[in-house]
């Protein structure tokens, strides 16, 4: 479980929805917007739900924290943030939970016209 600190608040939250919850902040902010976003909370001891807005000039610390009764499932609320419009795609291996995160850049740049079949003098 992680804590979403925000607005001087303190949020309980499963480690999935707290990263996808900073990864969809940071990208949000990068084009220089905020957003409304919904996010699962447990709240003494109950699951509850928080409404957070998130992008440039919304701040977020997520850490670690203790957490003595059963993990909630909250895979579906996680999914949501995902699937915002502004969260960051992500390649085949990424999405079976490829940790090494590299990039793949295949480009043919063709400066001199030589691979177009053309002859300079």
């Amino acid at each position: 479980m992680k804590i979403v600190s925000y607005a001087g608040q303190q949020l309980v939250t499963t480690d999935d929805v707290a990263n996808s919850l900073v990864t969809l902040a940071a990208a949000i902010a990068s084009e220089g917007e905020s957003d409304a976003v919904e996010i699962p909370i447990v709240l003494n001891g109950r699951q509850d739900t928080a409404d957070l807005v998130v992008g440039v000039g919304n701040d977020l610390l997520v850490g670690p924290h203790d957490f003595e009764q059963s993990e909630p499932d909250f895979s579906a609320h996680s999914a949501r943030l995902r699937a915002h419009r502004l969260y960051p795609e992500r390649d085949a291996d990424d999405a079976h939970g490829d940790a090494d995160h590299e990039w793949h850049l295949d480009m043919d740049l063709d400066f001199d016209g030589s691979a177009s079949g053309s002859a300079r003098s």
